[in-house]
């Protein structure tokens, strides 16, 4: 499984992942009915055994987060911190808007738990 994409909608982001191209993106608002449906799959595509991400910068912007979403983007990037500890040559970029303070400071607290280094990239 090398391979993962959903398009956005207005209340999902899009997620494109290709572990043969070292793509991996989550962007949007992330809003959804069920943020457990929605992220899962990023989830266990990152878990599974034959998982070959690697050499790749893993970029996330979200132009708003719901409560039930930032426990499953840290998740993910927790799972993303588990196979950088392993060897993995992986780094986060988190974007945000250069006025969206809040999102800033989440990336912030994000980067000050996890091992993985982070980049931070502010966007007009």
């Amino acid at each position: 499984m090398n391979y993962l994409k959903f398009d956005s909608t207005d209340d999902t982001p899009e997620v494109m992942i290709d572990s043969d191209l070292s793509i991996f993106i989550i962007s949007g608002n992330s809003t959804p009915e069920n943020a457990l449906a929605t992220y899962t799959p990023v989830i266990e595509w990152i878990k599974a055994p034959d998982c070959a991400l690697n050499n790749c910068q893993c970029k996330f912007f979200f132009k708003y987060l719901s409560s039930a979403s930032h426990h499953l983007v840290f998740e993910i990037m927790t799972q993303l911190d588990k196979l950088y500890k392993s060897g993995r040559n992986l780094s986060i970029e988190w974007s945000y808007e250069k006025i969206d303070e809040d999102m800033l400071r989440l990336g912030l607290d994000f980067a000050s738990i996890l091992s993985i280094p982070f980049e931070f990239c502010p966007k007009n």
